[in-house]
């Protein structure tokens, strides 16, 4: 019988090989990166020294301009294909696929669709410090794009994302029939306007989400609730003055609960807003910004933790490297995405060089928290993910990139993190969290 299978397989394996080869070009991309680091955690002031790598591969099969598709595989055993050298389960390191979709247009029109398994869902614009704060690649990755030009000037996008859910029946659900698993649903359209000085996106974006997934800013339980969510935002950037830009951002959204919690009360709803802005100049020395931001927190009469923070689908906010997780490496400090529940001040100077194939960026930024000190005191979480008025953060960055070839760059990130918390609006916190916090990260990338 084996024997049998052998020449069988031997048989479809000189078929495959002798029949004409399809007409599809294929062009390989990937990146690796190693990344050294050591330093203290911020607020425990624990010592943490790690190295690791991570390897993604990918493909673009391109049949013609109007139909290719493309392909990504992730290694290592993190969520992000982190590789840690020297820990145990180092064995037990997994190859993934991390994308896979086509890109096709519609024909004898001029609409463009991306389907299929993407990092992060191309829509929704990011905001002036950078990212995008309601939406990132790790909660909301698998859907359809729509995209099409309606004029000179404007350009509309359309997309249904579908988050990640649990169909095994767990994670708050009350029956192990996998055909009732509970999923998450975004709905977004974006309108993008671009003139010669000027351009603008805004969006209106709806949510059905149900308990299978959690809603990021719940640490009561309320996160196992069905409900529905609403956004709008915009972004704006003008250049007319050139060089020197002005960029400002902000959004307003809310989720209504449909269901009870896991514990059968009744949660109630959330809703936030937020506004970032940053103006820079471009000189022959450098680029030196200036950026600002304000987000909603819980006020005196909210009854749970992040009741008037703006709900979010996994975004991104990185006006720091450690303390809001900006590093370019595989790990962070503290690395709160989050720009909820703060306000703050952010000072740059960027792309400064010396030296050829050299360059230097600088941060000191001020964060502070916009949540009131009777509720931080009643809440159980790390301060930093939930700052009161009393509570604030000094940081100083150094962000050093050396091109070594062209596709091989060295990064060295240091950051330092001076901690000013209230430890008496915290009191239901029962650990210590009166350290500052420093990192310095190598990290080497080749890209190709």
């Amino acid at each position: 019988m084996k024997k049998l299978a052998t020449l069988l397989l031997a048989a479809g394996m000189f078929v495959a090989a002798s029949a004409p080869a399809s007409a599809v070009d294929v062009k390989m991309d990937g990146e690796y990166v190693f990344t050294f680091m050591s330093g203290e955690y911020f607020g425990s002031g624990d010592n943490f020294d790690r190295a690791g790598q991570r390897l993604r591969l990918g493909m673009t099969f391109t049949a013609s301009e109007n139909l290719s598709g493309y392909m990504q595989l992730q290694a290592g055993i993190g969520e992000d294909g982190e590789y840690d050298w020297g820990i145990s389960n180092n064995a037990n390191s997994k190859v993934g696929l991390r994308q896979a979709y086509i890109d096709w247009m519609i024909p004898n029109t001029t609409v463009r669709v991306r389907m299929g398994k993407m990092v992060g869902v191309a829509g929704l614009a990011f905001d002036a410090m950078g990212k995008c704060v309601l939406m990132g690649p790790g909660l909301v990755r698998d859907g359809i794009v729509l995209t099409t030009p309606v004029t000179d000037w404007l350009d509309l996008t359309a997309f249904w994302a579908r988050g990640g859910y649990q169909n095994d029946g767990t994670n708050g659900t009350t029956t192990n029939d996998t055909s009732k698993s509970e999923k998450s649903d975004h709905f977004a359209t974006v309108a993008r306007m671009k003139f010669d000085s000027f351009t603008l996106d805004t969006y209106l974006m709806y949510a059905a989400l149900d308990r299978g997934i959690a809603l990021p800013g719940s640490t009561d339980g309320s996160h196992l609730a069905s409900g529905n969510g609403y956004w709008g935002g915009a972004s704006a950037a003008f250049t007319y003055f050139d060089p020197f830009v002005f960029k400002i951002s902000g959004a307003y959204g809310t989720f209504n609960y449909t269901g009870l919690k896991a514990d059968g009360t009744n949660p109630n709803d959330r809703s936030g807003w937020y506004v970032q802005t940053k103006a820079s100049y471009t000189t022959s020395f450098g680029t030196p910004g200036l950026g600002v931001w304000y987000a909603t927190g819980d006020d005196a009469d909210a009854q749970y933790d992040r009741q008037n923070w703006i709900p979010t689908a996994g975004g991104r906010f990185h006006p720091t490297i450690g303390f809001n997780g900006g590093h370019a490496g595989l790990w962070g400090n503290c690395s709160r995405h989050n720009i909820a529940g703060t306000w703050g001040v952010q000072a740059t100077l960027e792309n400064v060089s010396f030296l050829e194939d050299l360059t230097h960026n600088f941060t000191v930024a001020m964060i502070n928290g916009t949540n009131n000190s009777n509720k931080t005191s009643q809440s159980a979480l790390n301060p930093y993910e939930y700052m009161s008025y009393g509570d604030s953060v000094l940081e100083f960055d150094i962000d050093n990139i050396y091109t070594i070839y062209k596709n091989l760059s060295a990064r060295l990130q240091l950051a330092y993190i001076i901690n000013d918390f209230d430890e008496s609006d915290h009191a239901a916190y029962t650990k210590t969290m009166d350290k500052d916090g420093w990192t310095t990260s190598l990290t080497f990338t080749y890209a190709f």
